[in-house]
């Protein structure tokens, strides 16, 4: 199926390489989707990649969090159909500029040919600028099909007619449509459908690991991470857990390590490892844990074993309040809270500033800083 794919595509030609060319080795990924289906990645090595020689610009807008969410909750209040689509090996659609060579895969090589190496015409998984040249092929093809690229947000497109309005958010190959006419989404959709070839998901259940339930009879919608939280307590081996009932102990004040203390290499990339799963979970849906994730990320460069312990306290909170979620439903005005403390760091004599944001009584953003 990948091998198919990759020769439909014409993503590469089998070449000799040029002697003053070092090619870019690559393996293959294997993974299992939430849905129970099987996929199959061959993934460029891009870290042996070489900055002006085989790759230049690397970066690719995405839609914010914020947008998301804040579309969503107008879409429910406003009982807008809400569909996603998911574009098939998306990377590979990317033009590349640059001159890249990369090993023969595992499992694949011409028997006849195998010191030969293939000259990439398309972008692969892995490499440092994939996402960009699939961003680039995406915005013209989008363009083409009448939409309009949003001035707020770079991963929000905007279609209009007499039938009515579509809003099209792009997060790298994933996408998310809506608007509020039937047949102007059977319409877009196909348009879409004939240019990239893309699995239809119908009606949203999940879009970036957020977990999706609309309710249209009272415009209402869930929104919440359960799924990925339960992955990270496994992953921390935290499934049977003592119940915490706070995101870290009342009246809790870090303090930073001792001058002589330099944290262990297991120390430090298990409190990273910890930090960096509950950002993504706090970024999303979870905003009682702002504060705790960002206090504690202020420690990632030498963490003691006492801010490991706290970190893995916020795992277990988040184990303790399986059933919280973002609930939204009510009306359009938009309202902002804020509030500060006064010099709370005792080490640094900093203050810590809030702000969340609600649309309605759907609260669509949040910090803690």
């Amino acid at each position: 199926m990948v091998a198919d794919t990759v020769e439909e595509r014409n993503v590469w030609t089998l070449v000799d390489c040029l002697p003053d060319r070092q090619p870019v080795k690559c393996h293959w990924v294997f993974a299992k989707k939430l849905d129970g289906r099987f996929k199959a990645h061959l993934v460029a090595k891009g870290f042996s990649q070489i900055y002006g020689e085989n790759y230049d610009e690397t970066f690719s807008l995405v839609t914010c969090f914020e947008t998301i969410r804040l579309l969503l909750a107008y879409a429910c209040q406003n009982d807008w159909e809400i569909e996603s689509l998911d574009v098939k090996t998306a990377f590979l659609y990317g033009r590349l500029d640059e001159e890249i060579y990369m090993e023969q895969p595992e499992g694949f090589k011409v028997p006849s040919s195998s010191n030969k190496v293939y000259h990439l015409l398309c972008a692969l998984y892995g490499l440092k600028q994939a996402t960009l040249a699939w961003n680039k092929e995406l915005h013209k093809s989008l363009l083409k099909l009448n939409f309009k690229h949003s001035k707020s947000d770079p991963g929000v497109y905007i279609y209009q007619d007499k039938s009515g309005i579509m809003l099209f958010i792009v997060y790298v190959d994933d996408g998310l449509l809506m608007l509020n006419s039937a047949k102007l989404l059977k319409k877009k959709k196909t348009a879409f459908l004939k240019v990239w070839e893309a699995r239809n998901m119908g009606p949203v259940k999940e879009y970036l690991g957020f977990q999706i339930t609309c309710n249209h009879v009272k415009c209402s919608m869930v929104l919440h991470q359960h799924p990925y939280v339960l992955k990270v307590l496994k992953h921390f081996q935290m499934e049977n857990i003592k119940h915490v009932h706070t995101p870290l102990p009342a009246g809790y004040q870090p303090s930073i390590a001792p001058k002589d203390y330099n944290a262990s290499s297991t120390v430090r990339q298990w409190y990273q490892s910890i930090i960096g799963s509950l950002l993504f979970v706090m970024l999303g849906t979870c905003l009682d844990i702002t504060f705790a994730v960002i206090k504690m990320s202020q420690f990632m460069a030498n963490p003691t074993e006492e801010h490991l312990q706290k970190a893995l306290h916020i795992v277990k909170y988040l184990g303790s309040t399986p059933n919280l979620a973002l609930h939204f439903s009510g009306a359009s005005s938009l309202d902002c809270y804020s509030d500060s403390d006064w010099a709370s760091d005792s080490e640094t004599q900093c203050s810590t500033s809030s702000y969340s944001i609600f649309l309605g009584n759907d609260l669509v953003s949040w910090r803690s800083h």
